[in-house]
């Protein structure tokens, strides 16, 4: 019993003194902050808080990074310390991109992959670099293929299930130079993968990281799987473009998957690197292809003939409790109808103590919706539109 809580604190503490940890947490501030100041410039209130959105990352990561421990324990995976330097560095240089769409096992796992494969052999004047290169070269391409798959999995669990929660509203600029709405799919989670390291000993002593071994016996370690998503949606809802990108990622994960199979079977490692450097390209061309469909698809989230557009909805307020959904039209207001902002604003004080709204869905059905406004209601009742009557393009569309 002992034993098992030795290595259970051995592994939490290569969490936390990995580097990596700390630059995902400053990332998930930064990502967070800036996402704040584009609602505020864009609607002059923000849909949700900062430490909102970083708190709301938290279970998802635990949970899948659970699954995914369970996963790798199982199935015996094994990292030598060279090789989760070498991971390290590859999560370091995407962070270095400061683009939240490139932070993905698929880009790093891939880059780790390829650069284990091409490195060549060198001496240095230190030991311990010496040895981290050994067990790079030494690499069991099998297992960290294993560790890649997992990682796919991960991350596209994480975008199916919690990727589309929490959009960011926007307005940005069309292509005629009119503004028009989106939506972004903004989130960073930082999974724990729990997996096995070669130590010397039963139980290591904690040594600087990673660990400093030579031997066979195993211990157990925990690498911060850093994963984002970064999709600016223009032609659909959210949801639908989210679950795109999960099937996306799932069709890469078993493309992944053949390769690795294929290099257990056939005994080839090389199939592992071109599996990773597959997935790489992959996440890469998913990059583009989000770029394509904002460039060739039509803007979903326009002025439409009659009404308003909605574009967002803040969280807890009367228009949330009332149903109301991004996407859909706001044609009445208290029997009025309504077409601009003001016209929204001065209907609801018809009535200031109770609202009846109008409702067009997204497949053009009417529907009735009301609700009472209560004294802390916000006065537009937490509903974000598109808007032509004021501030100017640059200051809405200024990232």
């Amino acid at each position: 019993m002992t034993d098992i809580v030795g290595f259970v604190f051995s592994g939490i503490a290569t969490f936390f003194v990995n580097p990596i940890v700390y630059l995902l947490v400053l990332a998930l501030f930064l990502y967070s902050a800036q996402r704040v100041r584009r609602e505020r410039r864009s609607f002059r209130v923000k849909a949700y808080g900062m430490f909102n959105t970083i708190f709301a990352s938290i279970l998802p990561s635990l949970i899948v990074g659970l699954i995914g421990s369970l996963v790798l324990i199982v199935a015996g995976v094994s990292l030598a310390p060279g090789v989760i330097v070498l991971f390290s560095l590859a999560y370091f240089v995407v962070l270095l991109t400061c683009q939240q769409r490139f932070l993905s096992p698929a880009i790093a796992g891939g880059l780790t992959l390829v650069a284990a494969y091409f490195i060549p052999v060198f001496q240095t004047p230190y030991p311990l670099i010496n040895r981290w290169i050994a067990e790079i070269h030494a690499l069991d391409y099998l297992s960290f293929g294993v560790f890649l798959i997992v990682g796919l999995l991960v991350e596209t669990m994480l975008i199916f299930f919690w990727g589309a929660n929490q959009t960011s509203p926007r307005l940005i600029s069309g292509n005629r130079g009119g503004l028009v709405g989106a939506q972004e799919a903004c989130q960073i989670w930082i999974a724990p993968l729990f997996f096995l390291v070669p130590v010397t000993g039963v139980i290591p002593a904690i040594g600087p990281w990673p660990f400093v071994s030579d031997g066979t016996s195993f211990s157990f370690a925990i690498f911060p799987l850093g994963v984002g998503i970064a999709q600016l949606i223009t032609h659909s809802l959210p949801k639908q473009a989210v679950h795109q990108t999960a099937r996306w990622m799932m069709a890469t994960s078993g493309i992944s998957a053949i390769f690795v199979g294929a290099a257990f079977l056939l005994r080839l490692p090389i199939l592992v690197v071109i599996g990773g450097a597959a997935a790489l390209i992959s996440r890469l061309v998913l990059v583009w292809y989000h770029h394509h469909l904002r460039e060739t698809h039509p803007f979903y989230y326009v002025m439409p003939n009659r009404g308003l557009r909605l574009i967002g909805v803040i969280p807890h307020s009367l228009g949330a409790r009332l149903g109301i959904i991004p996407g859909e039209e706001i044609l009445r207001v208290n029997d009025q109808e309504v077409g601009s902002v003001f016209e929204f604003y001065d209907a609801l004080q018809k009535h200031a103590a109770y609202c009846k709204l109008e409702v067009i869905d997204r497949f053009g059905e009417q529907r009735f919706v009301k609700g009472p406004i209560h004294e802390d209601d916000d006065y537009k009742i937490g509903l974000l539109f598109l808007e032509n009557d004021q501030w100017n393009i640059k200051q809405k569309t200024n990232s």
